[in-house]
């Protein structure tokens, strides 16, 4: 098992078990992002605020940048995203937040 969290988290995971696990490959920091709002939200008392930079052990501006990220691919919603006029996120609330059904298929993918 420990192995198996090992690879994972270092990116390279290769499972041949049907059509679940063709090569899994975390592909950057909203992966790891997305892992954590998936975990949060099956709790019986999901608070999303609980998922913060330190939690995954991201900078501020790279933790914001991921969930700008997520929500525009539509893996989750609600983020509440204020950025400046570059478009470069300097705060977010993640109270709302609720994973996509894409969002769940895709974390499911991650394993």
């Amino acid at each position: 098992m420990r192995s198996e969290l090992l690879l994972k988290l270092t990116g390279k995971y290769n499972e041949q078990d049907k059509e679940h696990f063709k090569q899994v490959e975390l592909t950057g920091p909203h992966d790891y992002v997305l892992i954590e709002l998936y975990k949060e939200q099956r709790q019986a008392n999901p608070d999303m605020s609980r998922v913060t930079p330190e939690l995954v052990q991201l900078e501020e501006k790279l933790f914001m940048l991921a969930v700008k990220k997520l929500q525009n691919q539509g893996l989750i919603s609600g983020a509440v995203l204020e950025s400046d006029e570059n478009g470069m996120p300097y705060a977010v609330d993640l109270t709302g937040v609720k994973l996509t059904p894409a969002g769940v298929a895709y974390e499911r993918h991650l394993g």
